[in-house]
């Protein structure tokens, strides 16, 4: 899958939070940057064969820096994450933006 791009939502405990999401994947390898909470994280992970992940970064909220692993499914069409924090757990979905819409 060459590098891709995605509008995301995550579902916090205090409301809807909202940001994007570049992929980018190499063979079993993924990596890309997260923008949401209004700073920009790099992040890196596996993948296999049918879009099932792994992957570890950091969010910065106004308050702390969370380290984070997220487990969940990436297609070239959506993607879905299970986000687990230190104290929380965060549900981020998101759909691809598509070719002719990227880097407008």
């Amino acid at each position: 899958m060459p590098k891709k791009s995605y509008v995301i939502v995550m579902q916090t405990t205090i409301g809807k939070r909202y940001g994007t999401m570049t992929v980018e994947q190499e063979g079993q390898q993924v990596s890309g940057l997260i923008e949401i909470l209004g700073h920009t994280q790099a992040f890196d992970g596996s993948v296999d064969e049918t879009g099932n992940c792994c992957i570890k970064g950091q969010l910065i909220s106004l308050t702390r820096t969370i380290p984070y692993i997220a487990e969940g499914n990436i297609s070239p069409f959506a993607l879905q994450l299970s986000l687990q924090g230190e104290r929380n757990q965060f549900k981020i979905t998101g759909r691809a933006v598509p070719e002719s819409e990227a880097g407008t």
